[in-house]
């Protein structure tokens, strides 16, 4: 009986890290009220503002890793150019597409506590980040910092 609360004990904290349920955020990426630059500039749970900006699945990885989903059917033309650079049937297999903030983004700690992400960890360092492909999404990993 002590083996099974043993293992009940190690397996708690590792099970709660794996569930990723997707959320929706509001994220500014790349235009409307960016100004200039690439990246990230704004921001918003879903649940407390309605705006604009588009919708993104966001789910929490880990304490500070994030990972954002954008689903490659919702973008307009127009759009597909300002994320990859082209349009997104013109991607080659072989291409290697990466993300790129080039400004640090701090998240507000309201975001950060409705997608459940460790409030220290604020910070969205500037830098290129890959982009994932699979036939009807594409992802992207992010690892926030400590502000």
């Amino acid at each position: 009986m002590k083996k099974n609360y043993l293992w009940a004990t190690l397996l708690l904290p590792a099970l709660s890290f794996a569930q990723t349920e997707a959320k929706e955020l509001e994220l500014d990426i790349r235009g409307r009220s960016c100004i200039g630059g690439l990246g990230i500039c704004t921001a918003l749970s879903s649940e407390t503002n309605k705006t604009s900006m588009k919708n993104f699945n966001v789910s929490k990885q880990s304490y500070n890793t994030l990972l954002i989903q954008i689903e490659i059917n919702k973008l307009s033309l127009d759009e597909q150019l300002l994320f990859f650079g082209k349009e997104y049937a013109k991607i080659t297999p072989e291409e290697i597409l990466e993300f790129i903030q080039d400004e640090d983004f701090i998240f507000d700690k309201d975001t950060l506590l409705y997608l459940g992400v460790d409030t220290k960890y604020d910070l969205l360092k500037k830098g290129n980040y890959p982009l994932k492909f699979s036939k009807d999404k594409v992802a992207v990993t992010l690892t926030l910092s400590e502000g």
